[in-house]
């Protein structure tokens, strides 16, 4: 086991008394409060800008409804704990978020509180746009937000969004984590009645410089697979243990964790976990952890995730990218980018009894040290296939092997992986199958169909971002084009999100530039002459056009089959006067959603004749994307209709 845990023992302290006026009227949709700390007054009714309460104390007496919200003045900070009462419903949760301009609210603990925000046994709340802290320099273990639960049942609802949380105190010192400490902490305790948290979200948050965990959940209805109780600087007395009854369907996405003492992201008791595109940075300031890990857990997907710069802190310890540690099942990392990790890309730690089905497929690590792959304690069933592996023939940081084995795994396979192992790394081979791997560089393990031609990999090493992987791409010529064995359910597309021919390349990214086929056109407008697909038939003498009756705005997507670096777009048409785009938004997709690039983009056509005329328009930076959607606003319509010849990326 991992030496990554965390306490919070300090008793809350009581809230000052606050006179509470008579409730305010409440309309269907909830009762908005509003709270400034300097120009507010506990003794309003606090339901106006121009009526704000002051205190979190007076904040802290309100029993709030379904459907109330309570806003925090912008540029303004509370000291102390945000603990508020009262629970919304489905549909109608209670919001606490900001009005005005400026800086995010700031909540306080200074220090003084065990956590700045607590929510304790309510159901249905969003916490939005603020900041929060909870140090002043001492090694005392703090929280930014606990939530938490004991003895309820099910606590459904909870949304945790857009935050800053940052300077939670503890002791800031190598190999100190306490997983009772966080930036974000949800935790369930209690032995009577079986509690857990469902369709919990936590995104789009900043979380940074805490002494222990970026976020962590964790709970006592744990005991499963011989795993009878948590760590011990929690605490927790021996009786407080239950059966495993895991929280479901919580999803991390969007957050940046980065220079944290202990795990970045870390899910414990869980089932049906997704987490996905996060950054995760430097987030093992201690000997032992892992960027994002997970244990008693159930079916958690991980993708789309970067995760670098996990310090190490020596052989056979942890501080890698991923880890599936004790007690999973069901587990699928994908399509995720990790670089300069210390302790190395993926570790499996005690499974558990039953298979475990870890997935590992469509993952570029590049320039991770130590052991790349490690098992250890009883791993079984794991299948590894289609990552790519670089490393470097100058590492920055120590590394022994492409695969380590510590303790008898079993069931262990490596296919269709490409390792461009410029260190000469050597592989353990006990409980593992190789197979039709690409082997360029250092020595080959026993592969029943190995590959050690050259992977002509366009720039290998050369990645910055998750946003930056094309370097990975196959060139003409390749020995990894087409060179895959075929996996049932592979998941139909690589890292960039090309979709998968029927055969495939070995690595993470598929076939060289020129060989996806043509970008594939939609539309939301429905058709009235021609296709769509006459879009991107390369021919201007095809079109496409919208029916007569056609409602503005309206969609036109480009699906490239890859990630393409697109400068321009091109609309050729005829009869531009009469059926041409005249106002248009050009987007991009990031891979969680569109941004635009160029917003009512005019287009000024001069003939209304079978003459074709073209019209580019120049995005103000390249952009690296795999989809390109344009939003017409407006166009010529003559005849009723709108039409286009050819649309094109450059």
């Amino acid at each position: 086991m991992h030496s990554r845990r965390t306490v919070l023992s300090a008793a809350l302290g009581t809230a000052l008394a606050v006179a509470v006026p008579p409730a305010a009227a409440r309309a269907a949709t909830g009762t908005t409060y509003y709270v400034d700390s300097s120009g507010g007054n506990d003794s309003a009714d606090g339901t106006s800008t121009g009526t704000p309460w002051r205190s979190l104390a007076r904040v802290n007496q309100q029993v709030f409804q379904p459907g109330d919200t309570v806003r925090f003045l912008a540029g303004r900070t509370w000291t102390g704990q945000f603990a508020p009462k009262g629970s919304g419903s489905a549909g109608a949760p209670v919001t606490a978020t900001s009005y005005g301009t400026g800086a995010k609210p700031v909540i306080a603990g200074a220090n003084t509180v065990p956590s700045a925000v607590l929510l304790e046994n309510l159901r249905h709340w969003t916490l939005d746009g603020l900041e929060i802290t909870n140090g002043t320099g001492s090694t005392t273990w703090r929280v930014g937000v606990e939530v938490r639960a004991k003895d309820v049942g099910a606590v459904p609802g909870i949304t945790l969004r857009n935050l800053y949380v940052h300077g939670i105190d503890g002791v800031a010192q190598v190999g100190k984590g306490n997983i009772g400490s966080a930036g974000i902490l949800v935790d369930v305790r209690g032995n009577t009645v079986p509690t857990y948290f469902t369709g919990m979200l936590i995104e789009n948050n900043e979380i940074a410089d805490t002494k222990a965990y970026g976020i962590t959940t964790w709970s006592t209805w744990m005991q499963r697979e011989g795993w009878t109780s948590l760590w011990g600087e929690l605490n927790i007395p021996a009786n407080e243990y239950g059966p495993f009854t895991p929280s479901t369907g919580l999803v991390i996405r969007g957050n940046h964790v980065h220079d944290v003492g202990s795990g970045g992201i870390n899910t414990n008791q869980v089932a049906d976990t997704l987490i996905e595109y996060n950054t995760v940075a430097r987030a093992t300031s201690t000997t032992t952890n892992v960027g994002i890990w997970w244990s008693g857990a159930d079916r958690t997907t991980v993708q789309y995730n970067e995760v670098y710069g996990a310090r190490f802190g020596g052989r056979g310890l942890d501080c890698t990218a991923f880890d599936a540690d004790a007690s999973t099942h069901d587990s699928l990392v994908q399509y995720n980018y990790s670089h300069d990790n210390g302790g190395g890309f993926f570790i499996s730690v005690s499974l558990g009894s039953a298979p475990a089905s870890a997935v590992i497929r469509y993952n570029i690590s590049q320039n991770d040290g130590n052991e790349i792959f490690t098992f250890s304690t009883n791993t079984d069933g794991v299948d590894i296939y289609n990552n790519t592996v670089y490393v470097s023939s100058s590492p920055s940081r120590p590394l022994y092997k492409i695969a380590q084995v510590y303790h008898n795994p079993k069931n262990v396979t490596f296919r269709n992986n490409l390792f461009v192992n410029l260190a000469n790394l050597p592989y353990d081979t006990a409980g593992i199958t190789y197979r039709n791997n690409l082997y360029r560089g250092g020595p080959v393990p026993p592969d029943t169909a190995a590959l050690t031609g050259d992977p002509k990999l366009t720039a290998p090493g050369t990645a910055t971002s998750r946003a930056d992987l094309t370097g990975y791409r196959p060139l003409t010529g390749s020995a990894a084009i087409d060179a895959g064995l075929a996996i049932t359910g592979n998941g139909g597309r690589d890292i960039l999100g090309t979709a998968l021919a029927a055969t495939v390349a070995v690595g993470a990214v598929q076939g060289a530039p020129g060989s996806y086929g043509a970008p594939i056109a939609s539309t939301t407008m429905g058709t009235g002459q021609g296709t769509v697909a006459a879009l991107v038939d390369g021919s201007e003498a095809t079109s496409w056009a919208s029916p007569v009756a056609v409602t503005l705005p309206g969609d036109i997507t480009l699906d490239l089959r890859t990630v393409r670096r697109v400068a321009a777009v091109t609309l050729a048409t005829h009869f531009g006067q009469g059926q041409g785009f005249t106002r248009v938004d050009v987007q991009t997709w990031d891979g969680t959603a569109w941004t635009s690039r160029l917003t009512d983009a005019a287009l000024t056509w001069n003939s209304n004749s079978s003459t074709v005329e073209r019209r580019t328009l120049t995005l103000p930076t390249p952009v690296d994307t795999s989809r390109l959607r344009l939003v017409v606003k407006a166009a010529n319509r003559q005849w009723g209709n709108i039409a286009l010849n050819e649309l094109t990326v450059t």
